[in-house]
């Protein structure tokens, strides 16, 4: 049913994805939780098949862009938004459920426009989660990056401290206000580094300018 609506949506008026992007986020969340708990009747191995292939071409395109420093970046943004429109559809068959295949597909919803679909971190994260549950320790890392990045964006301090930007106006790289409560141990569970190990990174990326 989701996939029929998206893809009517697309066809009478593509623009609309946008202001409806954190509702189909939503739907995701949802049938993604039902299909959590029911999966058994899904003819997984071709289905996984093709899903994986497909989102191994997606993923393989996303990194490609993003290595040419020449490209414009609205090529960049236009790839984006294609791939999410695609997760997002293969969310709603139920059909991402290889342990690799959630991190995949979290890999391409963390490059999320913020402004216009902040809760695809959520879902990203919500689909590593799932991803280091099944046993990919891949995924650990990622569901940490994706849960500050919707934190951050949030207006919320982040928890494990792996969200940093430019000021433009001050010339040099910070971090994002990072949770005092988050202990290093917390990090070490998800892959991440201690946070004076993130801050030297930062003091480093300044004294190289």
């Amino acid at each position: 049913m989701f996939y029929l609506i998206v893809n009517q949506m697309k066809k009478k008026n593509k623009i609309l994805l946008f202001p409806l992007l954190p509702i189909l986020v939503l739907i995701c969340l949802v049938v993604f939780n039902i299909t959590c708990c029911n999966n058994s009747d899904l003819d997984t191995t071709h289905t996984q098949s093709v899903v994986s292939v497909e989102l191994k071409a997606m993923v393989k395109e996303d990194q490609e862009l993003r290595m040419d420093d020449s490209i414009d970046y609205s090529i960049i943004n236009a790839a984006d938004l294609k791939h999410r429109e695609r997760v997002f559809e293969l969310l709603a068959q139920g059909v991402i459920v290889d342990p690799e295949d959630l991190y995949l597909a979290a890999l391409l919803l963390q490059h999320a426009d913020p402004s216009s679909c902040r809760d695809c971190y959520l879902l990203a994260y919500r689909l590593a989660i799932e991803a280091v549950n099944k046993g990919f320790d891949k995924a650990r890392a990622m569901s940490a990056k994706n849960l500050d990045r919707y934190l951050v964006f949030s207006n919320k301090p982040q928890k494990y401290g792996t969200q940093y930007n430019y000021d433009d106006s001050t010339s040099l790289y910070y971090l994002f206000p990072v949770d005092s409560i988050t202990t290093d141990k917390e990090r070490l569970d998800w892959n991440v580094k201690p946070l004076d190990s993130m801050q030297a990174f930062i003091d480093k990326l300044n004294s190289i300018q």
